[in-house]
């Protein structure tokens, strides 16, 4: 199987690293991903700057680092490198979970998100870290979540996986479920003349129900949750349609 890896990480980040070489022990591997952090930049593209690229050191795949976003790494990766064919597209594996409702701003999931554009089979990998993390063991439970539900899957799907904070212990399972919703404390602190920088800490709140990912996630579980590219608000459309239109 041929696969497309990339992440917001960066290039030399542990989590793709390890997801690389793990992968590639039984794969075709090519990895074109950010020359630095790109964390948090969400779908953007790099329309105005010219995008660099350079050749990556890697034993056991190709790899290239682009100066681009993590969106343009698939885009870059589909269309300069498209003799390559991939059959599924990988992201990660993230330093950070990426759960509810901040795959908004999430590049790692981005990532899955432009492959299915593409028509591809994408998976976003993200796991809980605080320093030094167990990239090799969630490299392992990577290559077994693919390998189940890839034959579950159909073009243009997307999942989002997460793994549990590893001291906690043991896994306690998997959970196929929805996304929930993440709240923060965010303000703007300044940090210089004319200089701002957004922190905030995440608040406990009652808008989440227990089957979702971030209670899952919680209680030591791989929270696992299909998304669709589309946001259509279907059930608006209902509500106001036939009102909508007789104004018009």
């Amino acid at each position: 199987m041929k696969i497309i890896i990339s992440n917001d990480d960066g290039v030399k980040s542990r989590g793709i690293i390890c997801l690389a070489e793990k992968l590639s022990e039984k794969n075709d591997v090519l990895v074109v991903a950010p020359d630095g952090n790109r964390s948090a930049c969400s779908h953007s593209l790099t329309i105005s700057d010219k995008i660099k690229l350079n050749k990556v050191s890697a034993e056991s795949y190709n790899c290239y680092a682009i100066s681009g976003t993590p969106a343009d790494c698939i885009k870059f990766a589909k269309l300069h490198f498209s003799e390559f064919n991939a059959d599924i597209v990988v992201a990660g594996i993230n330093k950070g979970h990426n759960l509810g409702s901040d795959i908004l701003y999430s590049g790692t999931v981005s990532i899955a998100c432009e492959a299915a554009f593409f028509g591809d089979i994408a998976f976003a990998f993200s796991a809980f870290s605080l320093g030094e993390s167990n990239f090799s063991l969630y490299a392992d439970l990577c290559e077994k979540i693919i390998n189940k539900l890839l034959p579950l899957s159909e073009k243009g799907d997307v999942w989002n996986v997460n793994f549990p904070d590893e001291s906690l212990g043991e896994i306690k399972g998997y959970k196929i479920t929805k996304l929930g919703k993440q709240i923060y404390t965010d303000r703007y602190e300044k940090v210089g003349e004319n200089e701002y920088r957004l922190v905030g800490e995440l608040v406990d709140h009652d808008q989440n129900d227990e089957d979702c990912d971030i209670e899952w996630i919680k209680k030591g579980f791989v929270t696992i949750t299909p998304i669709l590219l589309n946001k259509t608000n279907y059930q608006k459309i209902i509500e106001v349609k036939e009102k909508c239109e007789k104004l018009l």
